[in-house]
C-alpha cells in the first residue's frame, strides 16, 4: 500500500477551499452627480433660497465666461472615494438637429478639486439652447448619470475704450463699447489687480444705439488706483426658451495712474 505525503494531502486541501471562495466584486454605483443650474450673475443681489448665496462667477452654475463663446458647467461636490473619470453629455435645440442627438464631448479624469467643466467647443452658437448632463464612473465601471441643466448664449459685447494695457487717469475714467447682437440689459464689471470685484452698473437698454459709455465716478466705492480688469455682461430673456440668457465679454486692462 502506497501513502501519500502528507504534505501534498494539505495542498490538495488549501487548494480545494480556496476553490470555493467567492471574488468580490465591486457592484454599488457612484451616487448620482448633481449639476448646478444657472443661479444668478456676478453683481446679483444674495439668493435666499440658496443659503443667501451670493453668485459669483465661481458658485452661479451653468453660465458664459468671458474667454470665449463657452459655457461653464459645475456640480456639487462629488463623495465617491473611487471615482475614475467623468463623462460629459451635451445636446441642443439647434434648429439644425431637429431631434436633439446627445453627444459624449469628452472624457475628463476625476479631479476631486475640480467640480466644474468648460465646453470650450468652437461649435457652440448664440441664441441656442445647450443642455448638459454628466456620467460618474467608478474604477470598478460602476455609473451613475447626473440631472440636467441648460443655458443659452448672447453675443460678446465689443469692448472699445479704455484701450488695453492703456494708462488713465483715475479722476477721469470711462468705459465704452459696442453693442452685440439684442440686449435688455447692460452690466459693467470692474476688478482690481487681484480680480477682486470694485465696482459695477447696470444700464436697462431703451434705445437703439450702438455705442454705450459708463463713466466711473470721481469718488468710486473704494478709492483705488493701479491695474483693472472689466467687462461687459448682457443678458435678455429669451420668451421662446422660458429662460435667461446671457453672456461675458472679453476682459481687457486699464491702468489707473494719475502720473
Amino acid at each position: 500500500m502506497r501513502y501519500i505525503p502528507l504534505s501534498i494531502v494539505c495542498m490538495i486541501f488549501l487548494f480545494a477551499c480556496a476553490g470555493k471562495d467567492k471574488i468580490t466584486v465591486d457592484k454599488t454605483p457612484p451616487a448620482p452627480p448633481i449639476l448646478t443650474p444657472h443661479l444668478g450673475d456676478l453683481g446679483d443681489p444674495a439668493i435666499e433660497t440658496y443659503q443667501n448665496l451670493i453668485p459669483t462667477d465661481e458658485n452661479n452654475g451653468i453660465d458664459a465666461v468671458p474667454d470665449g463663446d463657452w459655457l461653464r458647467i459645475s456640480w456639487s461636490h462629488l463623495l465617491d472615494t473611487d471615482l475614475d473619470y467623468i463623462k460629459i453629455f451635451r445636446f441642443d435645440d439647434s434648429p439644425n438637429d431637429p431631434i436633439h442627438l446627445t453627444a459624449l464631448i469628452d472624457s475628463i479624469q476625476y479631479n476631486p478639486s475640480e467640480d466644474f467643466y468648460i465646453d470650450s467647443n468652437a461649435a457652440l452658437q448664440t441664441n441656442i439652447r445647450y443642455s448638459y448632463y454628466i456620467e460618474a464612473v467608478d474604477n470598478a465601471g460602476n455609473s451613475a448619470l447626473s440631472d440636467t441643466v441648460s443655458y443659452s448664449l448672447l453675443s460678446k459685447q465689443i469692448l472699445t475704450y479704455p484701450q488695453i494695457n492703456s494708462n488713465v487717469n483715475p479722476n477721469n475714467v470711462a468705459f465704452g463699447w459696442q453693442k452685440s447682437g439684442f440686449v435688455s440689459k447692460f452690466r459693467l464689471l470692474v476688478f482690481n489687480e487681484n480680480h477682486d470685484y470694485l465696482w459695477q452698473n447696470d444700464i436697462q437698454v431703451t434705445t437703439e444705439g450702438d455705442f454705450f459709455e459708463v463713466v466711473w465716478p470721481n469718488n468710486p466705492p473704494q478709492q483705488y488706483t493701479g491695474k483693472i480688469y472689466w467687462r461687459v455682461d448682457a443678458f435678455d430673456w429669451d420668451s421662446e426658451l422660458n429662460m435667461l440668457i446671457g453672456s461675458e465679454s472679453n476682459e481687457s486692462i486699464a491702468y489707473l495712474s494719475s502720473k
